[in-house]
């Protein structure tokens, strides 16, 4: 049974400042964080000007260097380098623009030009990179337009789905937060 819920909220540029937001976030934070050597290990590619730039244990990235993170990489190749280091998480935020003309502003305010393959398929190959070092039974929660997340084929469950509606302004989109959670560590059955 998937959790779901609905509310009627302002929704700021950086969604984790929402107080109903921030608390769902929160609830899953306490859950994952203590590991077994007493280490909380998550992941924000996107962090922006985010709390989780102070979150003990949390890696950080944007592609803006003006954002105090620990990466300034493009979303694909900071997800390589995780890789390559070999690292693991147990709660990843997934917090991207959510549309072409996001993506688009966020590399114009950079003064970078948006390739073609950003255009197409903008955050897959990130995702197939870094669904890996999600560790069994961690989670990740993504925002958007849509509940697609990371899904079953990457190993996840959909375990809870959060609508936050607009309240001040009916122009604007609502905001999804999908939850997920990492129940597979190997997809060779879905391999044909």
């Amino acid at each position: 049974m998937i959790e779901m819920s609905h509310t009627i909220t302002n929704i700021p540029s950086t969604p984790f400042d929402n107080k109903h937001i921030r608390k769902i976030l929160n609830l899953y934070i306490n859950k994952v964080n203590y590991n077994k050597k007493g280490l909380t290990k998550m992941c924000d590619p996107f962090a922006r000007e985010s709390f989780t730039n102070f979150l003990q244990g949390c890696i950080t990235n944007d592609l803006n260097k003006e954002f105090n993170t620990n990466y300034n990489l493009e979303f694909q190749e900071f997800a390589q380098i995780m890789n390559d280091l070999n690292y693991s998480f147990n709660l990843l935020f997934f917090d991207p623009p959510y549309s072409l003309r996001q993506l688009k502003d966020c590399y114009d305010g950079i003064g970078k030009d948006l390739e073609l393959w950003q255009t197409h398929n903008m955050w897959r190959a990130g995702k197939d990179i870094l669904a890996p070092l999600i560790e069994l039974g961690g989670y990740v929660i993504s925002f958007g337009w849509t509940s697609s997340g990371f899904g079953k084929k990457r190993g996840f469950k959909k375990i809870a789905v959060h609508l936050f509606e607009q309240a001040a302004r009916e122009d604007r989109y609502d905001l999804i937060m999908t939850i997920e959670q990492k129940v597979q560590s190997s997809l060779k059955h879905f391999e044909h």
